[in-house]
């Protein structure tokens, strides 16, 4: 097999983390890219700077890359069937348009007798690994689809590199500046035959416990902290984190899911704090320009019952624990009315127009006179 990694798409995860994790490992990046500008830029230069800003500042020189069109079917199949991994990047929405050539290359390379391969699919996507493996199957010939899918591991990912908004450089067009951050936990169960050593690349056992941490861990910390910002009126997360009851709330948050996902999948107290620890210590770095819109956008997102917020309340109050401090920041969540994200524009139409009551049962999945209902309407009211 070649020495190769086929790596669906070329935006902010896929060049600017994803790519340094094979490249590190001696593969060659093979991007599977359709915007025509990326892919004849990959083409030309062969290679780009990653800068590392913030703890850990470095350039990191990723070299010997190369693209191919993902319209070009045939080519992408000759790719994945010659290649040690591949990789998805390419956003949830996007999955569809690329399973045809996944299930061709799959095929092909199941024509050569070549060894399993292990996709890793890195999306932002509840269930990404069994919603990538069902599109699959239905682009592949029933006869061969079950033998196929057996040598093919969907291999869930947990990303938590921060990609900051990015400074326009006409002169290095593929140049990205990212945090230092670079470990990848992987389904370890859903592994097929054996992964070949990727630097940062961490199998793990209890996959889902990975899943439910980044989500009412990170994810839930950093919407809590573009929403609070948000209502105080600051600009970049970072300075949101010095507000005093932006941090009292952001902490009383972390706390409650912290206990919450401790009790249910066994974390260590002392590894998850210095986890929590961690992340907090990123969310300040300034180098990275977050802004509190960029984390509050898209709330009807975000409000959904499994999702950060309301997802995280539920935790909580499945092992006992109030979600006093989460139910605060869904009720900061709902007053985010920012004029330039179309979400928040919908979200508060549909306050004025149906209610909150209405829009707790049909957006957030939340019962208005349960005790969560209380909670939040009390938050929404105070803010």
């Amino acid at each position: 097999m070649s020495r190769t990694a086929v790596q669906f798409g070329a935006g902010n995860i896929g060049r600017g983390f994803l790519a340094q994790l094979f490249h590190e490992s001696g593969l060659e990046v093979v991007f599977v890219e359709v915007a025509p500008g990326l892919v004849e830029a990959l083409n030309r230069e062969r290679a780009y700077t990653i800068r590392i800003v913030g703890p850990g500042a470095r350039e990191v020189r990723i070299t010997g890359v190369r693209a191919v069109d993902g319209r070009d079917s045939e080519a992408v199949a000759q790719e994945l069937a010659a290649c040690q991994i591949a990789c998805t990047a390419v956003g949830a929405a996007a999955l569809p348009r690329i399973v045809p050539n996944l299930a061709r290359g799959l095929l092909l390379r199941h024509a050569r007798s070549a060894p399993p391969l292990n996709i890793l699919i890195c999306e932002n996507l509840h269930g990404a690994d069994a919603h990538v493996r069902s599109l699959v199957e239905a682009h592949l010939p029933a006869a061969e689809a079950q033998a196929i899918l057996t040598r093919t591991g969907f291999v869930q990912a947990v990303v938590s590199r921060m990609v900051p908004l990015q400074e326009s450089r006409p002169e290095e067009p593929l140049s990205l500046r990212v945090e230092a951050y670079k470990r990848l936990p992987v389904d370890a169960a859903a592994v097929a035959g054996q992964l070949p050593p990727i630097a940062g690349v961490e199998p793990v056992a209890g996959f889902q416990a990975h899943v439910e941490r980044k989500l009412y861990t990170h994810n839930c910390a950093h919407a809590a902290l573009g929403y609070l910002g948000w209502l105080r009126g600051v600009d970049c997360a970072h300075l949101a984190l010095e507000e005093p009851v932006v941090r009292e709330t952001l902490d009383a948050v972390l706390a409650e899911t912290g206990t919450a996902l401790i009790a249910r999948h066994g974390f260590d107290p002392q590894e998850h704090r210095a986890h929590v620890a961690d992340l907090l210590t990123r969310f300040a770095n300034a180098e990275l320009g977050d802004t509190c819109f960029r984390l509050a956008r898209d709330p009807l997102r975000k409000l959904a019952p499994d999702d950060r917020l309301v997802g995280a309340a539920r935790l909580c109050e499945s092992q006992g624990i109030v979600p006093a401090a989460v139910a605060r920041v869904i009720g900061a969540a709902l007053r985010f009315d920012s004029p330039e994200d179309p979400s928040a524009v919908a979200l508060q139409r549909r306050l004025r127009e149906e209610g909150l009551d209405r829009v707790l049962e049909d957006v957030c999945g939340i019962d208005p006179g349960e005790p969560l209902g209380r909670a939040v309407k009390a938050a929404w009211t105070s803010w």
